[in-house]
């Protein structure tokens, strides 16, 4: 077998990782439908629900990345799948109707189980691709990521239409969390030696010395706070019930973008490409400031999907050329940036508390992008 086999054997359980990775994505738009199931005053807690998902990759990233060493990347992924079936399951099994705190629950426990893959999947990645198209592959990975949610808006449109409610969402992702888990278990996946010493907390940190490192671990952190943020407006822009088709063309616009990153990305530097695609998005942001036309918003909504298509894969691979043989420290560094995303929701939900405006709330998504542009340009400079 040669080794465009062997990678292609290899790919479908690690790209079936990233398509579980987007689970945790599924918190933010569905908090409209869960606020819907409370009274107005319990607004402020549901805005927290991203909260309980993002921040655990704050706490665990770098502990997770450390154990990884030890436990090696596949039994860290399987680790996470059990504990996303049981966060995705928790407020299904407690019924309709159910008290808010069992939400909490099943997505702290959602966050905790991402946190494992996320830390886990990137590097299994890196381990059976060639280092020179690993930006080309990441990206690929987020087509897999961006499709579990593409497919967010039309099944819960399905399922409301035809049981009434949103819920049975959370089974069928925890079912397809175990066809996941039980496809990596039966993959022999190469590893690099276990590591008797593994790197601790403040090991990891060192690692922000490096300036290539530090800018992209705070791209990340921009990115994801950016998209978590995006992801909690944009249904929120138009005042309808179908308003949560506004994720459906970001998201497909995104998969878009990742197929036409993958392409230019084999042609043209990745961090030039990430700036002009910043450039666009920060536009994109400030438009949708004004702009009240639904079709604008959502013309507007999709394109700023395409615009950061390739901004995870493009940071995360900047990020590990630059220190290849500290691949599981840098991947616990990016993942914990992606705690950023625990902002998201308080803050942008705080802005329309106090404005009375959802649109005013892009204001917290531009300056995240603003920061990605500069970093770009930065990266661009340094190359």
């Amino acid at each position: 077998m040669d080794r465009n086999q062997r990678v292609g054997k290899l790919l479908g359980p690690v790209l079936a990782g990233f398509f579980i990775m987007g689970f945790c994505d599924l918190v933010p738009p569905i908090t409209g439908r869960i606020a819907a199931e409370f009274p107005p005053e319990k607004g402020t807690a549901i805005s927290f629900l991203p909260t309980m998902v993002f921040l655990w990759f704050l706490v665990l990233s770098t502990p997770v990345a450390a154990l990884m060493n030890r436990w090696s990347r596949k039994r860290t992924a399987l680790t996470g799948y059990g504990l996303t079936f049981a966060g995705l399951l928790v407020p299904y099994a407690a019924g309709a109707g159910c008290s808010l705190g069992w939400y909490f629950v099943g997505f702290g426990l959602l966050g905790i189980g991402n946190t494992f893959v996320q830390v886990a999947v990137n590097p299994l990645l890196a381990t059976i691709v060639p280092g020179e198209r690993m930006t080309s592959y990441l990206t690929v990975g987020q087509i897999f990521r961006n499709t579990s949610l593409l497919l967010l808006a039309p099944l819960v449109t399905g399922l409301v239409a035809w049981t009434g409610s949103w819920r049975l969402l959370l089974p069928i992702y925890a079912g397809l969390t175990v066809v996941g888990g039980v496809w990596l278990q039966m993959t022999a996946i190469p590893e690099p030696p276990r590591r008797v010493h593994t790197a601790g907390f403040m090991e990891c940190f060192r690692l922000l010395k490096n300036r290539r490192v530090l800018l992209s671990t705070l791209g990340v952190a921009c990115f994801i706070a950016g998209d978590v943020g995006i992801g909690f407006l944009s249904v929120r822009l138009i005042d309808a019930p179908s308003s949560i088709l506004t994720t459906t063309g970001f998201y497909a616009c995104r998969i878009v973008g990742t197929l036409v990153g993958a392409w230019v990305l084999t042609r043209y530097s990745d961090v030039k490409y990430l700036a002009w695609n910043m450039s666009g998005a920060l536009v994109l942001a400030l438009v949708l400031l004004f702009v009240r036309n639904e079709t604008a918003i959502y013309a507007a909504v999709g394109l700023l999907g395409f615009a950061m298509a390739c901004v995870f894969a493009t940071f995360y691979s900047v990020a590990t050329k630059s220190v290849p043989e500290q691949a599981n420290e840098v991947a616990g560094l990016m993942i914990m940036a992606i705690a950023a995303g625990a902002v998201s929701g308080p803050v942008c939900g705080a802005v329309i508390r106090a404005s009375g405006n959802p649109h005013v709330g892009m204001l917290f998504v531009a300056a995240c992008l603003a920061y990605m542009l500069w970093a770009a340009i930065r990266l661009k400079r340094e190359n």
